[in-house]
């Protein structure tokens, strides 16, 4: 069983903080850290900028999380964005706009030691071509 974790981006100071999403009941959203002995309690961050932990690495071990930009290593080069689809994570992959949108595929289909993390949709939009933000502004994910 994977562990389920969540990240997002704290509203008081922009950094990732990792750990429990929490909500109240006036729909502010809060990440309680991962336990460590530096831990003080809960953070608010921006709702926009919650990701679930997928379960899954990259080639060089790092957690991939919903929101990430992943490059695969091969001839063809190709990047896609990691995204919430119904049952499941998938991700929408873009290779020079074909299909206009691109395409989404289930996470599982891939050997994500072909795969590295090469940024995150929030802090570097300028991966993603002008297909994949088309995808997302149509619903593409929660």
């Amino acid at each position: 069983m994977r562990p389920i974790k969540f990240r997002g981006k704290r509203i008081d100071n922009g950094k990732w903080i990792f750990g429990d999403l929490i909500q109240d009941s006036k729909g502010a959203v809060a990440i309680w850290p991962i336990a460590s002995v530096n831990s003080d309690g809960m953070e608010e961050v921006h709702p926009s900028s919650i990701g679930q932990f997928t379960g899954l690495h990259d080639r060089n071990g790092k957690e991939i999380y919903e929101g990430d930009i992943l490059k695969r290593y091969n001839k063809q080069g190709k990047t896609m964005h990691v995204n919430w689809f119904g049952p499941q994570f998938g991700c929408v992959q873009h290779w020079d706009g074909v299909d206009g949108e691109g395409s989404w595929y289930p996470l599982d289909n891939y050997d994500m030691c072909q795969w590295e993390i090469v940024g995150n949709i929030h802090d570097n939009p300028e991966l993603i071509d002008i297909a994949s933000k088309g995808m997302m502004e149509k619903g593409g994910g929660k």
